[in-house]
């Protein structure tokens, strides 16, 4: 295969394609009722939702159009990068560990001179690939949507992650466990898509023509 053919760059979603997640809504559920914290977290996943796909242009655009979703911004803000974002980093840190296929294959891309990045929902990046056993220094480069602009599949999102990497959308491959957030965005700017499917190898197949 001419070499012409492989991506420049693979772009891992986080949750769910690098580790199994399964049971991690719940433990979050739980965690919240002992704190007290479930309406809160309730207004959260209500305000993703909403603002899934929509470009802010700027991460602090982004927030504030995210806390103003709470009864009080501030206390929402206070509480989500104070409580609710260190409670998911140590979780996952506790009960969640990365694939075994990762290593294996961020080995095969770096020996194809192909680059890896990490495009997360979430912030915290770094903290949540360090607490399921992923070295941030494995990949090339991390990004989280609210610092670019917008939630998945925001389109101007997967534009700036591009720009950022210094290539075109269709020198990218996208590997994610959801095509309404990772697919979407991705097919928004051109760039392919590969579908994961939960405790299987994902579908990265280096020798394929499409690649």
């Amino acid at each position: 295969m001419s070499t012409t053919n492989q991506p420049r760059v693979v772009i891992f979603d986080l949750d769910g394609t690098l580790y199994d997640k399964s049971g991690l809504a719940c433990r979050l559920i739980f965690s919240s009722l002992v704190r007290g914290d479930l309406g809160l977290l309730r207004r959260e996943q209500n305000a993703r939702k909403k603002l899934r796909g929509i470009s802010f242009n700027s991460e602090e655009q982004f927030y504030e159009a995210f806390f103003l979703e709470f009864p009080n911004p501030e206390k929402a803000r206070r509480w989500y990068f104070e409580r609710y974002m260190p409670l998911m980093v140590s979780i996952l840190q506790r009960k969640y560990s990365l694939y075994s296929w990762v290593s294996e294959i961020l080995k095969q891309l770096k020996d194809r001179q192909i680059r890896v990045a990490v495009f997360s929902d979430y912030g915290c990046v770094e903290d949540k690939l360090q607490a399921i056993g992923f070295d941030p220094r494995w990949a090339d480069a991390l990004f989280d949507a609210p610092a670019l602009g917008g939630l998945k599949p925001c389109k101007e999102s997967f534009a700036k992650l591009c720009e950022a990497l210094n290539v075109k959308p269709e020198e990218c491959l996208m590997v994610g466990d959801r095509h309404d957030t990772d697919g979407l965005g991705a097919e928004s700017v051109g760039m392919s898509f590969s579908l994961y499917v939960r405790n299987c190898r994902p579908g990265i197949n280096l020798d394929a023509s499409h690649l």
